[in-house]
């Protein structure tokens, strides 16, 4: 709902683009720099002035800006995802900087300058206004007031962040938002859905750790037979026995220096295919990690008999912080960060329903007015208050 879905597609599938456009840059031109150095070594004039020399420093920098300017994107896509997510249920449409700062584990600094940027870039629906107690974050939609099913009390907004009903002491509480005419209901369905733990993963989220995992099987068999030719063109390049048989034979050329330099070339170039497989190991060991932890915490999850859960129930060192990376990544869904009293909490099951009668479901037609009365179920859906 806050975020610029289209553009952040389009920017996801350039980032990949820049990526590996990058990576093939830098990596070509350190080889061919290398290469160079290492050919003509001593002879710091003739490497300057080679024809290749000035492409392959320029092609490296390029491809290193490339490769800043993917990451910085693609980690502000990452942190958009987790504000979003962070709005879409809040029903108070105001917004703390302390309160983001404590969901996202950053200073209130840093959440100030993300969102002035990315309200131009990534994100819309927002404003920020300034009162007394400084700049505050106003979401561009109407809140309401909260009831709860069991026993039809309205309840203050306040009320409904600690899950239970303050009258009838149930958590069957569900609120209401609208938005660009639309409404969409949020509401803690954590009984029902309790026992299944896939409610909180990401679809198809064992398929991609599969995946992932034949990814990180070949990549690491390459890396091994790289890494061996590696070895192999080191301890060639001392074995004098093995240079005069290349010379004998033939095969190679007729003095020692220039087998060695031919050695070192092929060397260069066998480090270059090392250095492009390393990072993908790296980075499936740490993807199949973060897959691993959220399918344990979506278990966590739908063990739980309540509607908030603490951090210290996750285990581990710095669950905060891989949690925050999960949402981000898109593994775990259906829970959001939330501060109840001054500690921050996990909030699960909290399911959203856009454009439907938050009572049976039904589609919501026409526009929504002051009192809006569902078609098919005739139930009040919402009391509309607009935001002072």
């Amino acid at each position: 709902m806050y975020l610029r879905s289209n553009l952040i597609t389009v920017l996801k599938i350039k980032n990949v683009l820049l990526l590996l456009a990058g990576l093939f840059l830098v990596l070509t031109g350190m080889a061919d720099v290398i290469s160079l150095i290492a050919y003509y070594w001593g002879d710091w004039y003739t490497v300057i002035n080679a024809v290749s020399f000035p492409e392959a420093v320029s092609g490296f920098f390029i491809g290193l800006a490339m490769l800043v300017y993917a990451f910085v994107s693609r980690n502000g896509i990452r942190e958009a995802v987790f504000y979003s997510s962070y709005f879409e249920t809040d029903l108070y449409g105001i917004i703390r900087y302390s309160d983001l700062s404590q969901a996202t584990g950053h200073k209130p600094e840093k959440v100030r300058r993300d969102l002035h940027c990315f309200r131009k870039l990534y994100m819309k629906r927002f404003t920020f206004i300034n009162d007394d107690g400084g700049e505050h974050i106003e979401l561009n939609s109407k809140s309401v007031s909260c009831s709860c099913r069991n026993c039809g009390a309205v309840i203050e907004k306040k009320e409904y962040f600690t899950g239970i009903c303050p009258y009838c002491k149930t958590a069957d509480v569900f609120a209401a938002v609208i938005t660009d005419d639309k409404v969409y209901s949020i509401t803690n369905d954590n009984k029902s859905i309790r026992s299944d733990k896939k409610y909180y993963q990401q679809k198809g989220l064992a398929l991609k750790f599969a995946w992932i995992d034949l990814a990180f099987a070949v990549s690491s068999i390459a890396l091994l037979i790289f890494t061996m030719f590696v070895i192999d063109s080191i301890v060639k390049y001392n074995d004098y026995d093995y240079l005069t048989d290349l010379i004998l034979s033939g095969k190679g050329y007729s003095t020692y220096e220039l087998n060695q330099k031919e050695i070192v070339n092929f060397l260069v170039y066998d480090i270059f295919f090392v250095l492009i497989v390393l990072p993908l190991v790296v980075i499936c060991i740490k993807k199949l990690i973060l897959i691993a932890k959220s399918i344990k915490f979506a278990g966590i999850f739908s063990g739980s008999y309540t509607p908030f859960l603490s951090f210290s129930k996750l285990g581990g060192r710095n669950p905060a912080s891989m949690l925050r990376r999960s949402i981000q990544s898109g593994y775990i869904k259906n829970c959001t960060i939330e501060n109840h009293g001054g500690e921050m909490k996990i909030s699960l099951a909290k399911k959203i329903v856009r454009d439907s009668c938050p009572y049976c479901g039904a589609p919501v037609m026409g526009a929504v007015g002051e009192n809006y009365v569902c078609g098919f179920c005739k139930n009040k859906i919402i009391k509309v208050i607009e935001k002072k």
